[in-house]
């Protein structure tokens, strides 16, 4: 009987971390085309005004949206509410949850989202090649930022996957193996990047009403939730030359083998 339970148990946890894996990826690839491309009927919205009634209904929606996504990101991430909420026994799953339901939060900001094009602060024509070979040089840049981030950060074990595989291995959670400095960064810093996520929110060829109350909601969320400190920069600057180093001793052995 204590068999069954395992197996069945097992595939719970492995269900629900592909659920969450696959989640991920499609929620993120919609994010991508949320955040960085133009609507084509914006040019007809633009020319169809929207009243003060229309505009406040839409404002306090997309409000609505951003304080949800950010409540949930950051209650969801405590200690006390992990605690509360999970056993020992599903504490293994902590993390794919936290996934799927982030995922989930972000997919109906983006389904429910209130464009305000009527009221811009800024508007370049991208219709010209340079204009629009400009912006999107930015935007895969600091895609390919972020992207690169994530690997390093541990892809498997951000999205909860790893956790699912080293409970199955009988191996204890994959970030009680990683070291104090890098534990404590990632307190500080769950996610990267600071800078490219900037970059996304604030170069857009369009600057309508709502893209700017969420780059700056957005913008001063992160400031508040990634507290990067000196001791942080400190490890990442060892880490660094560590690497430096490696790379560097690796290519003087490649050249004196060959």
């Amino acid at each position: 009987m204590r068999k069954i339970y395992q197996t069945l148990f097992n595939g719970l946890i492995i269900l629900v971390s592909s659920c969450g894996f696959i989640f991920a990826f499609a929620t993120a690839a919609r994010l991508i085309t949320f955040l960085s491309s133009i609507p084509s009927d914006i040019y007809d919205k633009e020319e169809k005004e929207g009243s003060e009634g229309s505009t406040l209904w839409a404002l306090t929606i997309n409000m609505a949206l951003l304080c949800s996504f950010m409540f949930q990101h950051s209650v969801m991430a405590k200690p006390l509410l992990k605690k509360a909420i999970y056993s020992s026994t599903f504490q293994v799953i902590e993390r794919s949850i936290y996934i799927i339901v982030t995922s989930f939060v972000l997919q109906c900001v983006m389904k429910y989202w209130q464009p305000i094009v009527w009221i811009k602060l800024w508007h370049f024509d991208t219709s010209g090649t340079l204009m629009w070979s400009a912006f999107t040089a930015v935007h895969c840049i600091a895609w390919a930022m972020i992207y690169v981030g994530v690997l390093m950060m541990d892809i498997a074990e951000l999205l909860g996957v790893k956790q699912i595989y080293y409970n199955l291995r009988g191996l204890p959670d994959p970030l009680s193996l990683k070291s104090i400095e890098l534990r404590r960064l990632y307190r500080h810093m769950r996610h990267p990047s600071f800078t490219a996520f900037c970059l996304l929110f604030w170069i857009f060829p369009v600057m309508s009403l709502d893209r700017l109350i969420l780059a700056v909601l957005w913008t001063l969320y992160m400031m508040v939730a990634w507290n990067v400190d000196h001791f942080d920069y400190i490890y990442q600057s060892q880490q660094l030359k560590r690497k430096m180093f490696e790379m560097e001793n690796s290519k003087i052995t490649h050249i004196y083998y060959s």
